[in-house]
């Protein structure tokens, strides 16, 4: 009996709250409601403008390429210029994106997710995409360096850096007369 008193007594009482406790009314989630649909249209319209201004961004990063193989270096500068302003449209419309995209779990919803992988894959190949163009002028600057550093003669002084590791002198001037 007194087991039985002593779990009655600690018991501690559930109160139910419906949404008319919390200060919600049926109207003002509608609302609510309506507002996450229009968040989501408007979010999806975004990610779409991304998509699009994507592919631009891997057109011009295909030029870009082509020009530095074939040394073309005032239509890159060019299309630095252009890369530069298709980049700055980009980091505005992924601020717009990422305002919308509060609350919303863009990975399971129906409408959404689609964009999301097609922007995700198009992302990764433009990182793909820099990375070759990277490796490629740093494998290039290593072999003309080594070029210069066998045909032309530098200083031989040891320079050190701040930091106390020793520094390679760069290249000073040379004319040549042929093309490499």
């Amino acid at each position: 009996m007194k087991k039985k008193m002593l779990k009655e007594s600690f018991q501690i009482p559930i109160i139910k709250k419906n949404k008319s406790n919390w200060g919600f009314s049926m109207a003002e989630e509608k609302i609510e409601q309506s507002e996450i649909i229009a968040r989501k249209a408007n979010l999806v319209s975004v990610m779409q403008e991304e998509n699009a201004l994507l592919d631009r961004i891997l057109e011009q990063q295909t030029i870009l390429h082509n020009c530095v193989k074939e040394k073309d270096w005032e239509k890159l500068n060019r299309n630095i210029e252009n890369l530069q302003t298709l980049s700055d449209q980009f980091v505005d419309l992924e601020e717009k994106r990422m305002k919308l995209s509060e609350n919303i779990d863009m990975v399971s919803d129906e409408t959404i997710s689609p964009v999301l992988s097609e922007v995700r894959g198009k992302l990764q190949k433009s990182k793909v995409e820099n990375k070759v163009l990277n490796e490629y002028i740093s494998t290039t600057r290593k072999f003309l360096q080594g070029v210069f550093d066998s045909v032309v003669p530098q200083r031989r002084n040891v320079l050190y850096s701040n930091k106390g590791q020793i520094v390679k002198p760069e290249l000073s001037s040379v004319v040549l007369n042929q093309m490499i």
